[in-house]
């Protein structure tokens, strides 16, 4: 019997050679290529003549292997198909899309984490894929960019509040352009379609199609508009709110005039996709209290956005600054903003205006307090450069006075003895230290112990000493000696001033 098979088939062979040696004439390699492909002898070469009736003689070998994948998933599929027999169908694009249903229903098993089935009824077939790898599959045999793997398409045309949509159709069209359809909506809600060929419907077209299949348009429609509650469709939302907020330090370095920061925003910027967006950024000097002076335009500058969410409840924004037109006359002066920025996380409020609000305040204060000390600045306002901002909510100190515990610490330092904190909080009697088996051991009024429990001890004060510049540290092996800050002669001179 195994031999008889053998016989069988290569007398097959034989007889498909005979019968198409004159169509590959000039190509007789692509006929013993085909003859030889695995696959269709395995089957005794059921399909090779439809395979070598419908080939172009100068067919690649690729060509061929996608023809012969399609004989395999005829072969898996007959059983679903209308017509049974392969020979009943005109044309590889003929057989292919009659294939299209039962190789949909195989990779929704597949890809049923991968898509959504939005509609499905006798007629049609809607996806929303959700991967690229879904979008290859389900928009197999078309030619839209989103099927190419690994070039990003699919990732730029669902991003933000864009989506798509696959309509595949059952039925079996005629028309291979309408074999599938795809619909697409941009960041601003426009839909659009697209044939099988990549081509963008024509609006007759489309009229057509949403009169003949209103209730499947009419649901793809309605998910789209229920996915706006979004995080990233409400951050499109609310990056693109037009609006200014200022945040102000009253009577600023106890001039007659208020240091204002203004933000004035958002409007994205859509050709560089989901996540951008611009404002502008004005810092100013206007009269305090309706004092008899000139509002002073200081400085300003283009603001850049990146932003992206980060849960349900909140979203990460990163805040950048350009240079604009220079401001012109003698009031400008350049504080340095560009290159410098932040990152912060913010929190959804009420609705996307609201939100828009609260993160231009927290941009206006963010700046505000990034330049209150700035050199150019307090020099211009107060002639002076030795300027500090206390954090008085966390530590309460402001050195507005060279006595008491700083003293102590500025005689300290001039003393240029090298100590640590606890050193030096053993030399004004703040503590007791004393050699425990060749290590150091603190004690205030009880027990001695080691460094590390006394980690907190006065820790507001010297942070506070360091953020005024009066202090600084220098690491010598593991240990944190005490230095001279940048500000140290000037706060001996008491010309360092506190805002």
């Amino acid at each position: 019997m195994k031999f008889m098979s053998i016989l069988l088939k290569e007398g097959r062979k034989e007889d498909l050679k005979k019968k198409y040696t004159n169509k590959f004439q000039d190509y007789p390699d692509t006929l013993d290529f085909v003859l030889g492909v695995s696959d269709l002898v395995d089957n005794n070469h059921k399909y090779t003549d439809f395979v070598l009736k419908n080939l172009h003689p100068n067919s690649s070998t690729d060509e061929i292997e996608d023809v012969v994948e399609s004989v395999k998933d005829f072969h898996r599929y007959q059983s679903n198909l209308e017509k049974k027999d392969i020979n009943q169908y005109k044309s590889i694009d003929e057989l292919n899309r009659a294939l299209d249903y039962s190789r949909v229903k195989e990779q929704e098993k597949q890809l049923s984490s991968q898509a959504i089935k939005i509609y499905e009824d006798d007629k049609f077939l809607v996806v929303k894929p959700k991967t690229e790898e879904a979008s290859c599959k389900y928009g197999s045999n078309t030619k839209w960019c989103v099927t190419s793997k690994g070039s990003g398409h699919f990732g730029r045309y669902t991003a933000g509040r864009q989506s798509l949509y696959f309509i595949i159709n059952k039925a079996k069209s005629t028309n291979k352009n309408y074999s599938k359809v795809a619909i697409h909506f941009d960041d601003e809600g426009t839909l659009r379609y697209w044939d099988a060929q990549d081509s963008p419907m024509s609006q007759r077209e489309i009229d057509v199609f949403e009169y003949a299949f209103s209730e499947m348009v009419d649901t793809i429609k309605s998910d789209y508009k229920s996915s706006e509650g979004s995080t990233d469709i409400i951050l499109t939302q609310v990056f693109n709110y037009l609006g200014k907020n200022a945040k102000e330090r009253q009577n600023y370095l106890n001039s007659n005039y208020n240091l204002s920061v203004l933000v004035a925003g958002f409007s994205n910027v859509s050709d560089l996709g989901f996540g951008r967006s611009e404002g502008r950024l004005t810092i100013s000097l206007n009269p305090y209290k309706g004092e008899d002076t000139d509002y002073k335009l200081i400085d300003k500058y283009q603001m850049l956005i990146t932003y992206k969410s980060k849960n349900e409840k909140t979203f990460i924004a990163n805040v950048e600054f350009v240079d604009v037109d220079q401001v012109l006359g003698d009031n400008f002066t350049d504080l340095g903003l560009e290159g410098w920025g932040f990152e912060s996380t913010y929190s959804f409020a009420r609705n996307p205006e609201e939100t828009a609000k609260s993160v231009r305040i927290l941009i206006a204060s963010r700046v505000l307090n990034h330049i209150l000390t700035n050199s150019k600045l307090t020099q211009k306002v107060d002639g002076s450069s030795n300027v500090w901002n206390p954090n008085r909510s966390s530590y309460g100190y402001t050195f507005e006075k060279n006595k008491g515990l700083i003293k102590k610490l500025v005689d300290y330092l001039d003393t240029d003895t090298i100590g640590t904190k606890l050193d030096f909080l053993v030399s004004i009697g703040k503590l007791k230290s004393k050699i425990i088996d060749g290590k150091k051991y603190y004690s205030k009024n009880g027990d001695y112990l080691s460094s590390s429990n006394w980690r907190g001890y006065f820790s507001s004060f010297f942070a506070s000493a360091r953020l005024a510049g009066i202090l600084n540290y220098r690491k010598i092996g593991r240990d944190y000696f005490l230095t001279k800050g940048p500000n140290f002669d000037a706060f001996k001179e008491g010309q360092l001033k506190s805002l």
